[in-house]
């Protein structure tokens, strides 16, 4: 069976880290959600199309012609004319009914095989609130209807980016029209084949974890964690006197030394040294190649490749990107004020609300730090301490 994922927008909404990397190369857990992905369709998908745009070499150049036993094919989206289109380019790759996956959410294999058990199908999730999502009215086993952002709730259930659909949604989607943002939108093909009686549904019965801002990065990342169930694996080296709590994996070559506390569910990729005395606490997750002074605190934050934090550094709740570096005794707190309301991040276009009350910064690759920073600070250049 194909599959195809959507991975050709730059994905504004997860900034800082757009600005150097296609949102599917994101890590979570210390691997790329496009991987995530992959990993839950081996053994039901034969061949995937990945659509790219943004950054698409980086894709390509990461994920290459063959994914395990998976074969696996590139259509570019030029225009990212919306979901309808990017669907619509891959018509001449496709064989028989195909999954679709939106490139930038965590899907389960569980919903995979759920989902494409129909010729045609969407994946759906209870939200209390749904005033963000598209929303689906079903009845007896199929949609009947599918309105994007409803001003009043019509049914809580939600569309999460999943769908199964046979060749004819190409023709659907030559006739659909443009939207009011001026995009062809993969819902407006739903709707018309909802409206025939063709559109069957399925509840998320596995998981649907999204990746769509910054702090949802920390999110998903506690989520895989949380759910990786696996006994603790040392591979590396741990020297007399660290202490270990929780489930704790450690690479190849990597070096935990003396007086260090791991307290949590803690991954620590190959290549890497945490210095004396530290401490690696919750959900927390150190790519490869990564050297962490001493004294460090870190916590419920991620790492990227090729890290380094000078001594006594605090990190909380936070998302430092690959090649970073903390100059000795930089923090980054996860408290505003007193009184203070949930933590707002800065992007250029606008401010976003990240509904928590303790978050830290988001730090982008190839950063290089050098004072302390607040929550919800997002840096994409050199922090020289100056201003």
């Amino acid at each position: 069976m194909q599959a195809v994922i959507l991975a050709a927008g730059k994905g504004s909404r997860i900034y800082p880290f757009s600005e150097e990397k296609p949102k599917p190369l994101v890590e979570v857990a210390n691997k790329p959600v496009l991987e995530h992905n992959l990993d839950q369709m081996l053994g039901i998908i034969d061949e995937v199309i990945i659509v790219v745009g943004y950054k698409k070499d980086m894709i390509i150049e990461r994920i290459g012609d063959q994914y395990h036993n998976i074969k696996i094919k590139y259509v570019v989206q030029e225009e990212q004319l919306g979901t309808g289109h990017a669907v619509a380019v891959v018509e001449n790759e496709i064989k028989n009914k195909f999954l679709v996956i939106n490139g930038d959410d965590l899907f389960s294999r569980k919903d995979m095989i759920n989902v494409t058990k129909f010729e045609n199908c969407i994946l759906l999730k209870q939200k209390n609130n749904v005033s963000a999502f598209g929303v689906a009215v079903v009845k007896e086993g199929k949609v009947v209807d599918l309105v994007e952002k409803p001003k009043e709730p019509i049914s809580n259930l939600v569309n999460v980016g999943m769908y199964c659909f046979n060749p004819e949604i190409f023709e659907v989607l030559r006739n659909i029209k443009r939207s009011e943002r001026g995009e062809y939108e993969i819902t407006d093909a739903i709707k018309y084949l909802a409206f025939q009686g063709k559109m069957h549904y399925q509840e998320v019965q596995g998981y649907w974890i999204p990746v769509g801002y910054p702090w949802q990065i920390l999110e998903a990342t506690e989520a895989v964690l949380e759910d990786d169930d696996s006994s603790s694996s040392i591979k590396g080296k741990v020297e007399e006197g660290v202490i270990i709590e929780g489930s704790v994996d450690i690479g190849e070559n990597s070096v935990v030394k003396s007086g260090t506390l791991l307290k949590g569910n803690i991954v620590i990729g190959n290549n890497c040294v945490i210095g004396e005395n530290s401490m690696l606490i919750g959900y927390t997750a150190i790519a490869n190649d990564c050297i962490i002074g001493s004294g460090c605190g870190i916590e419920n934050s991620i790492v990227g490749e090729g890290s380094n934090l000078g001594n006594r550094c605090a990190v909380k709740d936070s998302v430092l990107g690959e090649g970073v570096e903390l100059s000795e005794g930089v923090r980054i707190e996860n408290m505003g004020g007193t009184g203070a309301s949930t933590i707002k991040i800065k992007t250029p276009n606008k401010e976003l609300d990240s509904g928590r009350k303790k978050l830290g910064a988001f730090v982008a690759d190839q950063c290089k730090v050098c004072k302390s920073l607040n929550p919800g600070d997002c840096l994409t250049k050199d922090c020289d301490g100056k201003d």
